[in-house]
């Protein structure tokens, strides 16, 4: 999947500029789309694994650049926003399942599945999996050890303040002051996706709590991919409403719509 481009990028005000908005999304949708006619024999592991490949790479670029130009205090071994609640679309918990699966050792395993057995009965809302005594359970010596496989939404969390993140974690005092424009054209990205895997496989893209979801793949990932692959839910009991009360379904249609993308168009 290809990039934004970078001039874009630059200029921060571009992310509200409609034409800019429906480019994201169009080249998500239709770079989606030939991924899937060329797997059209049947959904497979590696075809979805190639998807979020190259939708993270587009999504790393974007965040490169604004990391550099708006100044972000991110570093490795900086864990302050690994412990909170994560939507992961579920191409991302087979992405990483099938990575985790793949190249972990299973005393490994074993132990990453206790870990996320502890933290998945957490009541799925924000202030009950956030604090200093809740890492992710993907946390390893305060690094991420899925990082290459890490959800979109660990990609774009940018932050202009080490020391407000410390704060805040320890304290729930302060403010956490966010680049926000790599979050947004990141689901600008995954909307293009999502509704291609909607309208092309009939696949269900709603979002999952990360633990929960990672749980269940990682006990039984074919029975689970094969189940999502049908178009069913593989991941029940692992939803958050969302505020706006429309569910991704919904939004990925009308974006679709807002850009021309319609049934029939192509």
């Amino acid at each position: 999947m290809g990039g934004v481009d970078s001039s874009e990028a630059e200029n921060a005000e571009s992310i509200d500029d409609p034409a800019f908005q429906k480019a994201v999304f169009e080249q998500a949708y239709r770079q989606t789309c030939l991924q899937l006619e060329d797997g059209k024999a049947g959904a497979n592991v590696a075809m979805f694994g190639q998807i979020i490949k190259g939708r993270s790479e587009a999504i790393d670029e974007v965040v490169a650049d604004y990391a550099s130009e708006c100044g972000a205090e991110c570093v490795s071994g900086c864990a302050f926003c690994c412990h909170q609640m994560v939507l992961s679309a579920p191409l991302e918990i087979f992405d990483i399942a099938r990575h985790i699966l793949d190249t972990k050792p299973a005393p490994e395993i074993a132990g990453l599945k206790e870990r996320l057995a502890k933290r998945a009965p957490l009541p799925l809302d924000e202030q009950s999996r956030y604090g200093a005594d809740k890492p992710c359970a993907l946390l390893v010596d305060n690094r991420c050890s899925i990082y290459e496989h890490r959800p979109s939404l660990c990609r774009t969390m940018l932050s202009t303040s080490r020391s407000a993140c410390e704060t805040s974690l320890n304290a729930r005092e302060q403010r956490v002051p966010f680049i926000a424009e790599p979050s947004v054209i990141s689901f600008l990205m995954q909307l293009g996706i999502d509704y291609a895997l909607i309208r092309h496989g009939g696949l269900l893209t709603e979002k999952v709590e990360l633990s929960r979801a990672l749980l269940i793949a990682l006990e039984d990932f074919e029975s689970a991919f094969q189940t999502w692959s049908d178009g069913k839910e593989a991941f029940p009991d692992c939803h958050v409403g969302m505020g706006s009360g429309l569910s991704n379904h919904d939004l990925a249609e009308r974006a679709a719509a807002q850009c021309g993308v319609v049934k029939g168009s192509d």
